[in-house]
This record gives structure tokens, C-alpha cells and sequence, in this order.
């Protein structure tokens, strides 16, 4: 169903996001590690919110509409991997970051082409795939404090709770408020740019510090 509400929400958090690559790139010059992070980050929050712009906001064929859902899915394993690598990259080293990015990465390729190959995948599996990659960050914590701080920690726990209950609230299909204007899909995709958001904050001020 085209909806006027998610697609100006996330057709305004996808140029929020151009805007906010710009900043991170500006941010991690002359720093190549810091500038693979920032870009992965940035590409995919970019993608993600133009794709569900463009799914949201077009009047789709039933063939088209179906491809573009399974992109739109698609997306958000991308921006959980994608969130975690320049945290990864700041926080951790060694074996610990090889393993991280490799695991986030493995699970996001899965659950990519699990919406690619099969026919019909159930939402709860989805859902329940993105939110384990999600909070596979918690065995990473303990460095990620150590090294980026507790402000960055509580900003990236916020933004997880946020993705959390909008998951909930996804799956569930309440609260139905007003069902053809601003119901439970709304409430969702708000709480993916909260969660986007927050992220994007302890990225920009903790992971990619300004240079001295």
C-alpha cells in the first residue's frame, strides 16, 4: 500500500542520510580506516531509506512491488552490518574485529539471499535474523565501553531499543491507531529513523572522532 506518510519519513531520513555521509566523511579524512567505516555506514542508511521511499511512495506493478519488497527487506540486514563495521573498526582489533565484521557480514549475506532465492520468506524469521545480528553487539560491549566510552554505549543501546520495539510493533501490527493514515507501519518506520539516528550520533562523535 502506497502511504504518503512513509514515503515522506523515509524519503526525508534518505537525504538526511546523504547529508549525515558527507559529515562523516569530512570527519574521517586522511583516516583510511575510519573513512571505510564511515562510508559503509553511510551508504547503506542511504540506500536503505531511499529504496523504502521509493517502495513506499510508488504506485508498483504486483511484479515490480514484490521485487522491491524483498530489496526493501533486504536492506535492513545491510544497515545492521553496516552500522556495527565502524564501530568494529574504532572499538576493536585483531582477532576480536576479524571476527565481529566477519559474523555480521556472513548473517547479513544470509539473510540477504534468503529473501532473494526463496519464494516467500515468514516475517518472523526475518525480524528475528535482524534482531539477533543486532544485539550480537553485546558480547563486543565490554571493548566497545573501554574504548569509545559510556555515552557512546548508551547512544548505540538506545538506538537498538529503538529498532527493537519498532520490530515488535512490526510484527504485532498494533497499536492501530488511524489504519489508513498513521497506524502501527508508521509508528515503525519512525522508530527506525530514532534508532538510525541515535546510531549515527555514536558513530559520528565516538567512533569517528574529529581529528586534533
Amino acid at each position: 500500500m502506497q502511504n504518503p506518510v512513509r514515503g515522506f519519513v523515509h524519503g526525508g531520513a534518505a537525504l538526511a542520510s546523504i547529508a549525515g555521509l558527507g559529515a562523516l566523511l569530512q570527519r574521517a579524512w586522511s583516516r583510511p580506516a575510519a573513512m571505510v567505516g564511515a562510508l559503509v555506514f553511510g551508504v547503506a542508511l542511504a540506500f536503505m531509506y531511499t529504496v523504502s521511499s521509493l517502495y513506499h511512495s510508488i504506485p508498483w506493478s504486483d511484479k515490480w512491488k514484490g521485487r522491491l519488497q524483498k530489496l526493501d527487506h533486504s536492506m535492513i540486514y545491510l544497515v545492521v552490518a553496516g552500522t556495527f563495521t565502524p564501530i568494529a573498526i574504532a572499538a576493536l582489533d585483531g582477532t576480536s574485529l576479524a571476527v565481529g565484521l566477519t559474523l555480521l557480514w556472513a548473517i547479513a549475506a544470509a539473510g540477504i539471499l534468503l529473501k532473494a532465492l526463496l519464494p516467500e520468506v515468514k516475517t518472523g524469521l526475518s525480524v528475528t535474523l535482524q534482531l539477533v545480528m543486532g544485539w550480537l553487539a553485546i558480547i563486543w560491549m565490554p571493548q566497545i565501553y573501554v574504548e569509545l566510552g559510556l555515552w557512546a554505549v548508551v547512544l548505540i543501546a538506545v538506538g537498538g531499543l529503538c529498532y527493537t520495539l519498532g520490530a515488535v510493533i512490526f510484527t504485532m501490527r498494533k497499536p492501530r491507531l488511524f489504519p489508513r493514515v498513521f497506524s502501527h507501519h508508521e509508528v515503525f518506520h519512525l522508530l527506525v529513523v530514532a534508532g538510525s539516528a541515535f546510531h549515527f550520533a555514536a558513530i559520528l562523535l565516538y567512533a569517528i572522532p574529529a581529528t586534533i
